[in-house]
């Protein structure tokens, strides 16, 4: 079988470019190099650039390409680490698309929709998946702080519509503190996603595609060192803590796989996701849906493929498998 050429695509134009590095120098660590030739591709806003070992080469955005030794490099795949976007919102599936180069995760449609938390909770919420109530606030337009608190309530939560890792959230607390936590989402994202507060235990979720049909692979319960599970949680606290498996009752952790692979199915995923919940004692709620989880040591996935009996090199080419089989 001959050697495929993969590009790793990592970096991106948003806060989350660090997360996105130690995802993909992960997933450059792990790949089977007797099945794959693997190179790291930097998409920076101003410049996309190739790396092999210590040196560096300018990507053709023509054909996706690049030149090493005189030899014209074309890629077989893409193993896609970006978080936020470009690859995280469907434009560089896109790109990927017209030039008919495979990628590991979710299509055009399926990223957009997942990455707007707004669309993403309404197309959810009509499958009749639980969601927090929420009220958007557009860029730029006029909005009552006082009748959002009064229809949601406080403690609430105000967020980009469109981001990750938990940047741009504020945990609000009091209606003076409402103007400061809409600035700093819409500093990160476009518009504001004010939902309402959930008192339960929050779990993550993972799925993979196997055989084309998703298989959830276990339940992190987070317990974080600061208020809620925010990017300092996530990424540097060293007291946050992630059980997998996370300590619910059976039929409840039973319960979010089923949910994962539901909501996996009814968003037309691709390759590996992971979906955050809040266990509430009424009923579970989806928070939001990662259809480019984090791969970094610090992230919950690997931690999670680690826990069903997979190491990560087989756990990623199961991926990339399934990409291929679906050419």
């Amino acid at each position: 079988m001959a050697v495929k050429n993969i590009a790793i695509v990592y970096g991106g134009f948003s806060g989350e470019r660090v997360i996105s590095e130690k995802s993909a120098q992960l997933v450059l660590q792990h790949l089977n190099s007797e099945k794959y030739r693997a190179f790291l591709i930097d998409i920076d806003v101003h410049a996309w650039t190739a790396w092999h070992g210590q040196e560096s080469y300018p990507v053709s955005k023509n054909d996706f390409s690049f030149q090493l030794a005189g030899q014209k490099i074309i890629f077989d795949g893409v193993f896609n680490a970006i978080h936020g976007t470009p690859g995280e919102d469907g434009k560089l599936q896109g790109y990927f698309d017209i030039l008919q180069i495979p990628y590991n995760n979710c299509d055009v449609l399926s990223s957009a929709i997942s990455f707007n938390k707004l669309t993403c909770n309404l197309f959810l919420a009509g499958a009749g998946i639980n969601v927090a109530q929420s009220h958007v606030v557009r860029y730029r337009d006029a909005y009552n702080k006082e009748a959002i608190v009064k229809k949601l309530g406080l403690p609430c939560f105000v967020k980009p519509c469109d981001g990750g890792s938990s940047i741009g959230v504020t945990k609000v607390k009091k209606v003076e503190d409402f103007d400061e936590a809409i600035r700093y989402a819409q500093e990160e994202g476009v518009d504001a996603l004010v939902e309402s507060f959930l008192d339960g235990m929050e779990v993550s979720c993972g799925c993979i595609s196997v055989d084309g049909k998703p298989q959830a692979v276990a339940v992190t319960e987070i317990v974080p060192a600061n208020e809620f599970f925010d990017f300092e949680s996530k990424y540097t606290a060293a007291a946050t803590k992630e059980i997998t498996p996370a300590r619910l009752p059976q039929e409840r952790y039973d319960e979010v796989m089923r949910l994962t692979e539901k909501i996996y199915l009814y968003l037309n995923c691709k390759g590996m996701i992971r979906v955050d919940f809040m266990v509430c004692q009424d009923a579970t709620y989806m928070i939001e849906p990662n259809t480019t989880p984090g791969l970094s040591n610090a992230s919950i996935l690997p931690q999670q493929a680690r826990y069903a009996g997979y190491d990560l090199a087989s756990f990623f080419d199961l991926s990339l498998t399934e990409m291929f089989k679906s050419v």
